[in-house]
């Protein structure tokens, strides 16, 4: 049965709760483009966190490349006990920054609560999103605008918070804005962190398949890999794993049909755990990957 779907415009809906973390929340649905909208109770955050670790699970792969890059920097960073906070972080950007999802927390019972908001618009419930996803819908939401503005959004995390041209509703670029697919020089304090992080890292196993371009498995390999490599780093060791013939561009890497970051941890991925399986297929007349593996 298709997933309920509300296409009932929230943004002159009921005042969000005051947060009490303001690095969690945010103030309205069109604020990010994708918001869990939730009751204000212990229980509703809870389920709103597990959302948005899934969420953040398939987004990580469309983000631009750098956008990773200053996402995966906070991440290791929050789970490295004693690194010290990149020097973006402590200017006022965070992973919340560039991440392009939050949370808004509304009174019990209010209009819209417990739903998914996309690109300003709810259209699902919580507890429908697994359908959602599982019927292509999720997805097809997702990809309706860009998630990052060319140039940054008004909040200078470079996160497109819904803003519009005034030439038929669609994101505003442009031309003179970074390019979000350059890669950062980590600053000294960021080189001490990896080396924190490094030494916190797990050691997973996980069994590699190869396949043709049309699913076939031409071979499998059990390797053991650390959990915070990333996207790109692990494509690397499993090209070389199997002996492969070619480089990134001629192979498409997945776990359960999802693709990883190619600059974000592989933690960040919600399916990739010990036993795992991952496919590696031959790319064939498919375009190539970018920003994922």
């Amino acid at each position: 049965m298709a997933a309920a779907v509300m296409m009932a415009s929230v943004g002159h809906g009921p005042p969000a709760a005051p947060p009490s973390s303001p690095s969690r929340f945010v103030n309205s649905v069109d604020s990010k483009p994708i918001v869990i909208v939730v009751e204000d109770t212990n229980e509703w955050k809870d389920s709103a966190n597990q959302a948005k670790l899934f969420l953040t699970s398939l987004v990580l792969p469309l983000l631009p490349p750098i956008v990773q890059q200053r996402i995966n920097r906070s991440m290791l960073v929050q789970r490295s006990s004693g690194a010290s906070p990149p020097a973006s972080m402590s200017a006022g950007a965070s992973e919340g920054d560039d991440l392009p999802i939050g949370i808004l927390p509304v009174p019990p019972g209010g209009e819209g609560a417990n739903s998914l908001a996309v690109h300003g618009n709810v259209r699902c419930t919580l507890e429908n999103l697994g359908e959602a996803y599982q019927n292509q819908q999720l997805m097809s939401w997702i990809e309706e605008r860009p998630l990052v503005a060319s140039s940054g959004s008004s909040n200078g995390s470079g996160v497109d918070g819904g803003s519009t041209s005034s030439q038929g509703g669609t994101p505003a670029h442009h031309s003179n804005g970074p390019d979000l697919h350059v890669v950062e020089q980590p600053d000294i304090h960021e080189i001490g962190d990896a080396a924190a992080f490094r030494a916190n890292a797990a050691m997973v196993e996980v069994v590699i398949n190869h396949r043709s371009a049309d699913g076939l498995i031409l071979r499998n390999v059990t390797m053991e890999v650390l959990n915070n490599l990333t996207g790109l780093q692990f494509k690397s060791k499993v090209i070389s794993a199997l002996a492969l013939e070619g480089g990134f561009q001629h192979f498409l890497m997945t776990l359960d049909g999802q693709a990883f970051g190619s600059r974000v941890p592989l933690f960040a991925h919600t399916s990739f755990a010990a036993g795992c399986v991952i496919d590696i297929e031959d790319i064939g007349d498919r375009p190539k990957a970018s920003g994922h593996t």
